[in-house]
């Protein structure tokens, strides 16, 4: 039966109680309450009688060292259900990140609760790697591409790896999932005569500028679209923009093309966006601005490759990106090195150095010299 007993050179009260072998244990309650000790060792004790029947729970477990710990220090060992605690890490993420990160991690947290189900109101401490690997499992059986579902699983390990830094899980599940092998489907790109029959198939102005853009600056859609006229620098002959995905400053010097299409564009002002109108729209749905770009294509009959891709879904091999990889593939078959291309792409892992020297930009300069002349009509 369990009691109490407490030591003449010590102020707290020992719990004395009968494990689940009919052992009789003594443990510090760690209180100088008599009755608060007591009620500790009777918890202790109801615990072991439990596990001796077999009846014990986790969750059973779990509220009575809950029920100790706050009558001991006034401590709660409550954790968060999955779901409160992954919805909990999203409102950090939007908070400190980019909106394009926590719409990624949004759409990743979303999945894997509906794929848990009832076991999303479960604590976070009952996640086990089991059902990270079915999430997984889950997400390639439903169609996702490897590379779609890698990223998935990725983004949960961030997430625990939170939680397990700040003492809420002993252990990420997430590390002990292996990932499957990464299969992108291949991107294409397009050829100088492509661009040249692009441009005149462009419905409107700002289009033909959005796809000048991309060929010549090798920026993705996004950045293309909000580009502004503070970006442009004439008297250096350069665009200075900060790229929206990663946040890194990139400096490309201004292709003849581009500086002759600009100085048209003056003349109808030099103020705010240079594509007005389609900086409004977003990149997605039917009337957005890749399925724009797909509608130009075809008009201009223009094949964009559409295979089967790595998942169930279809993949077009040319899209609006695809000009970002025609613009590196006609460097490097220059003979642009590594080096320059990553600073003209921002695709360097370094920051982004703010100010260029001028023999920097100067041999920036130089290597736009590779990409050719059309006529842009």
């Amino acid at each position: 039966m369990a009691t109490v007993i407490r030591r003449a050179d010590s102020r707290f009260w020992i719990a004395c109680f009968t494990d689940r072998n009919g052992r009789q244990l003594k443990r510090s309650a760690k209180t100088s309450d008599r009755s608060q000790a007591m009620r500790v060792a009777v918890d202790l004790e109801r615990v072991e009688q439990q596990a001796r029947a077999g009846s014990l729970t986790t969750d059973q477990l779990r509220k009575v060292l809950n029920d100790v710990a706050e009558k001991v220090n006034g401590d709660s060992l409550a954790v968060p259900s999955a779901a409160d605690y992954l919805k909990g890490w999203l409102d950090g993420v939007k908070a400190k990140r980019r909106p394009g990160t926590h719409e990624r991690y949004a759409n990743t947290v979303r999945l894997f609760l509906a794929h848990l189900g009832p076991r999303a109101g479960k604590p976070i401490t009952s996640v086990t790697p089991a059902e990270v690997e079915g999430f997984l499992n889950w997400r390639l059986n439903s169609g996702a591409a490897p590379k779609t579902a890698i990223v998935d699983v990725k983004s949960l390990k961030v997430a625990f790896r939170r939680a397990e830094l700040y003492g809420i899980i002993l252990k990420n599940p997430v590390a002990a999932v292996q990932l499957p092998k990464d299969e992108s489907s291949e991107r294409g790109i397009f050829t100088q005569e492509e661009i040249q029959t692009l441009v005149g198939a462009a419905p409107s102005l700002e289009w033909q500028t959005l796809i000048l853009l991309g060929y010549f600056l090798g920026a993705r859609l996004s950045d293309c679209v909000h580009m502004k006229w503070e970006n442009i620098h004439p008297t250096d002959g350069v665009i200075v923009y900060e790229q929206k995905k990663t946040g890194k400053r990139v400096v490309v010097p201004m292709h003849y093309h581009i500086i002759e299409h600009l100085d048209y564009l003056r003349t109808f002002g030099t103020t705010g966006f240079l594509c007005p109108k389609l900086a409004m729209k977003g990149p997605g749905g039917k009337h957005g601005l890749s399925e724009g770009f797909k509608r130009i294509a075809t008009k201009a009959g223009i094949d964009l490759g559409v295979i089967e891709g790595k998942g169930t879904r279809k993949f077009t091999q040319r899209t609006f990106h695809s000009l970002r990889h025609s613009f590196n593939s006609i460097l490097a078959n220059a003979g642009v090195s590594d080096e320059l291309r990553m600073k003209l792409t921002g695709h360097s892992s370094k920051e982004m150095n703010k100010r260029y020297t001028h023999l920097e930009v100067a041999t920036l300069k130089n290597a736009m010299t590779a990409m050719p002349l059309f006529s842009v009509k």
